[in-house]
């Protein structure tokens, strides 16, 4: 089980893996009482593409800002 080797409780196991599920980062498939989750790759790619792009920006902003300060 996911939640065994986590230092939080199954319910806020089961809280975050619905955020990432309402998201699209994750897909979950019913097998009997269990749910068996998997990583959405093509959704996951797009988010690290965004982040790598924020941060990209995020750190152009910054240099340029320096820049100005000295």
């Amino acid at each position: 089980m996911i939640a065994d080797g986590l230092p939080v409780s199954r319910p806020a196991v089961s809280q975050h893996l619905k955020a990432l599920r309402e998201a699209g980062l994750v897909h979950f498939e019913a097998q009997g009482t269990a749910r068996i989750y998997r990583i959405h790759a093509p959704a996951l790619r797009e988010l690290r593409d965004w982040i790598d792009g924020f941060w990209d920006e995020a750190l152009e902003n910054f240099k340029a800002y320096a820049e100005q300060q000295t």
